[in-house]
């Protein structure tokens, strides 16, 4: 996949920046960028950060955020830990943090996350299940007599 990742020199890390410290302590952030009218079809996968911008048709599976552009669309299924949907996505979402669906979103398909946010604008058509929810109390709940 080295052949679509490229360093634009964008400092914002969604946009291919570095979230490198300045000591130089953490590993560097990849990304792999989908650019605008390219299209894909097969299976995405890897350790990288991916932003799609253009046309994938097929199984996405990361190790880190996937961030589909406003005018990116996915046909398939995306599992992740952080999923980011600003385009059209049609398939089932697993994403073992958070998923977001911007206002410009588009969402065909089940959600599995233990944390969802739709902003208001944002479409989104399927079921949502958040297994893995946080919990705000160590102690349980009293019980009724």
């Amino acid at each position: 996949m080295a052949i679509f990742r490229r360093d634009n020199g964008f400092s914002s890390p969604a946009a291919g920046g570095s979230s490198e410290p300045a000591n130089g302590s953490q590993r560097q952030r990849r990304i792999t960028h989908i650019a605008a009218g390219t299209r894909i079809r097969g299976e995405v996968s890897g350790p990288t950060e991916l932003l799609i911008e253009g046309e994938v048709a097929g199984e996405i599976r990361v190790e880190d955020t996937v961030t589909v552009g406003a005018e990116g669309v996915v046909n398939g299924p995306i599992s992740a830990p952080v999923v980011r949907i600003g385009g059209r996505v049609v398939g089932n979402v697993h994403a073992t943090d958070r998923l977001e669906i911007s206002a410009s979103g588009s969402l065909e398909g089940d959600v599995d996350a233990p944390r969802i946010a739709i902003a208001e604008g944002a479409f989104f058509k399927g079921w949502s299940n958040r297994k893995g929810e946080r919990k705000t109390s160590s102690s349980p709940l009293p019980r009724e007599s």
